[in-house]
């Protein structure tokens, strides 16, 4: 089976010239693994992702979905000078071809139902065929004609054998199995029979890769082992050391230190060039064998996603977590993007040995990051200037029960208040609600609850000033109301919510988030779907506050909805809608009420990564929608923003419309729910809506549905009482 795909190659672009509908991958890069040079670019695998620079003009180019790759995890990419294809295969073993600027999956293989291992672990191209060395057999693939040609299966007496590499000269094929090394003629035509292959006498037990130098053709069978590549007339023996040579002399070496972790490939180009693809630094350049610049493109430390936060035009990725609320030992710590998509990285040692990082608050000028192992580090303008524990918050920060000797402490969550204070969960422990009040002073508040049971997620804090909790492992949702008296805990109140009527009414004690939307309502995903606290601020009156499930009809029946789902993650956006994450069936963005289904999004019908959904969060300036999924980092830009207080700056993207843009132009910056009317020049009357909160939507079409002619285009903004008004220009060019 195969399908055709147009393949877009764009340059970075900023977020803010992203369009509506479009989408953007935020992935990591840095940890390079293998390059390969085709017609003037310079292939790159990292963290599973693939780019290539350009060599004419040294620009740098992701591949992804959004681009038009069919898939996620590249292993390995092959060129064919001859017919000018690029051969790609991920880690499912399903392959695409870059062909004359279009892109042909091959999903045979990923498709094909194999017992035991599936993976293809090398690709040699010859002529018209790329040879791909698999776990059960080697496979040809006919480049011109896009499909599955032959399969060899290797392997003595017909027993099937796992092929590691392939070398192909004038007269011979040569494999590496896990079985020793074999070799047939290359123009026989019964190379499907095993029997037309030989066993090397001197290499019987497993082969992991075929070298070529200038002694020969040697077959490496030690461990740990060096790469060897022949590369435009050199062979580059990779390792520790990379050591370079030509006509079989060693012509320079390049040693790993401080600026190269560890070499992981390296290739030299047709113009002499080095490029070497290290784990950490990502691709780097040499000219003449010295180190000139690095090319990876801009990203997180990693595609681990935990929690992800939008503070301050500020995305940070917490890579931390923990697994059933243990320890996960992580040490990459937080990648903070700023508005201008730099990313800069705090790893375990800048956050003053803190690992495990897994949620972040700020006031002011510090930013706080909650470790699921070491209390809570402070940074004081961008610089760690302290770590809280037991010792330092007056044992406010109590530490796991029973492991007082190692002070640990699982900070779950952290939320600043409207007064500016600090608050968090902490489980484990005899009080597992602290505060740090905006003055410095530390508070923690008991629930009386058994503490082996007292574990905790996600921290809310609602506009009643009450405290939600998750409670981890099927224990429910805790409320808490201090009554604004921090400092005195004898009035305050606790709740611990339930599956009973008058207790919460919750679909199920199995809570994975919740959100307070523009109306102040509570909702709350479990794996039983959504369910709404339509008045939260009556948790503690005596009367009834329970959550109701949203009942929708689909045909003739009735259910509630996404009862069937595992709810993730759920944000509200500027419009007051609700954009919910689950763990199998991707994103849904859902109407104000929930009874109406927007958008859809799986990895089926769109570019996501996974369906698995970790964490959402929007850009309220500019509607951009970031999805952490278990396999990295995406956005999409939506049509609602948040509404500002009053329409002094609003903005029109694009602006100018030129002939060539069919997409949605924006007007931002707009109070809620604006009304819009835009006329032409003489005051016509061409199109007239409401904005999605702080942001309106016009297709560019009059009101006969013809796109509207050259010219002056006046936007006329009001609220809804008429007291904010704002006029705007859009100039459209044919």
């Amino acid at each position: 089976m195969k399908k055709l795909l147009f393949l877009l190659l764009p340059l970075f672009i900023n977020a803010q010239d992203v369009a509506i509908g479009q989408w953007k991958d935020y992935l990591s890069y840095n940890s390079a693994s293998y390059i390969c040079e085709a017609n003037e670019k310079i292939y790159c695998v990292a963290n599973g992702g693939l780019y290539y620079v350009n060599t004419s003009d040294g620009t740098i180019n992701r591949l992804s979905k959004i681009t038009g790759l069919s898939d996620i995890g590249v292993k390995k990419v092959a060129y064919s000078k001859e017919l000018d294809v690029t051969v790609i295969s991920y880690e499912n073993c399903n392959i695409d071809l870059i062909k004359n600027n279009q892109i042909i999956n091959i999903s045979d293989i990923k498709r094909k139902e194999i017992i035991g291992t599936k993976a293809i672990n090398n690709i040699t191209v010859n002529n018209e065929i790329a040879y791909l060395s698999t776990s059960f057999g080697l496979l040809l693939l006919d480049l011109t004609k896009e499909e599955i040609k032959d399969t060899y299966k290797i392997g003595e007496n017909g027993n099937i054998v796992g092929i590691n590499d392939c070398y192909i000269d004038d007269t011979c094929i040569f494999v590496g199995t896990t079985d020793g090394a074999y070799f047939a003629d290359k123009n026989s035509n019964t190379l499907f029979n095993f029997n037309s292959w030989t066993k090397h006498p001197s290499y019987t037990t497993e082969v992991s890769e075929i070298i070529v130098n200038s002694l020969g053709i040697l077959f490496n069978n030690q461990y740990p082992y060096v790469k060897v590549r022949k590369s435009n007339g050199y062979y580059l023996e990779i390792g520790n050391i990379l050591s370079i040579y030509q006509n079989g002399n060693l012509i320079s070496e390049i040693i790993e230190d401080s600026n190269f972790s560890k070499i992981q490939d390296a290739w030299i180009d047709q113009d002499d060039n080095l490029w070497v693809a290290d784990s950490v630094n990502g691709l780097l350049k040499f000219i003449d064998f010295e180190y000139v610049n690095d090319y990876s493109p801009s990203g997180p430390k990693s595609n681990t996603v935990f929690n992800i936060e939008f503070i301050n035009s500020n995305l940070y990725n917490c890579h931390g977590g923990h697994l059933n609320f243990g320890h996960l030992w992580n040490k990459d710590g937080v990648s903070i993007m700023n508005n201008f998509e730099d990313w800069r990285n705090y790893n375990y040692t800048e956050l003053g040995n803190a690992r495990d990082i897994v949620s972040v608050a700020k006031v002011g000028n510090k930013t706080y990051f909650a470790s699921y192992y070491n209390g809570i580090s402070e940074l004081e303008d961008d610089e760690f200037s302290i770590r809280y524990g037991y010792e330092n918050t007056n044992g406010a920060l109590d530490t796991i029960n029973n492991w007082a000797n190692d002070r640990r402490l699982k900070i779950s969550d952290l939320e600043i208040d409207s007064y500016g204070n600090l608050w968090g969960l902490n489980s484990n422990v005899n009080n597992p609600l602290f505060v740090r009040k905006l003055n410095g002073e530390w508070h923690s508040f008991t629930m009386n609850q058994s503490v082996a049971n007292l574990l905790f997620d996600d921290l809310l804090i609602d506009s009643y000033n009450q405290k939600w909790g998750i409670m981890g492992r099927g224990a429910g949702i805790f409320v808490y109301n201090d009554n604004n008296t921090i400092g005195n805990p004898n009035d305050d109140q606790y709740k611990i919510l339930s599956t009973n009527i008058g207790n919460g009414n919750l679909p199920s004690l199995q809570t994975y988030c919740f959100a307070e939307d523009l109306e102040g309502e509570i909702w709350v995903g479990t794996d039983n779907g959504i369910t709404v606290f339509y008045d939260p601020g009556a948790v503690f009156s005596g009367y009834n506050f329970d959550a109701q499930q949203i009942l929708i009809t689909e045909g003739e029946y009735g259910q509630y909805l996404l009862s069937e789902e595992k709810v993730k993650c759920i944000t509200i956006d500027g419009a007051n809608r609700k954009w919910i994450g689950t763990e199998k069936s991707g994103v849904f963005l859902l109407s104000e009420d929930g009874t109406e289904e927007i958008l859809h999004f799986t990895k089926n019908n769109s570019p996501l990564f996974s369906d698995n959904i970790i964490d959402i969060v929007i850009n309220p300036e500019n509607g951009e929608v970031f999805i952490g999924t278990e396999n990295g980092l995406i956005s999409y830009r939506s049509d609602a923003t948040e509404g500002v207080l009053n329409q002094s700056n609003t903005k029109v993207f694009p602006n100018p419309v030129k002939e060539s843009y069919n997409g949605p132009i924006a007007i931002s910056g707009l109070v809620p729910d604006a009304n819009i009317k835009i006329t032409d020049i003489s005051g016509n009357l061409v199109f007239e809506t409401f904005a999605n909160g702080g942001q309106a939507i016009w297709n560019g079409k009059n009101k006969k549905g013809m796109r509207s002619s050259t010219g002056v285009y006046l936007v006329f903004s009001t609220d809804l009482y008429g007291e904010q008004k704002m006029v705007s220009k859009i100039l459209f060019i044919h």
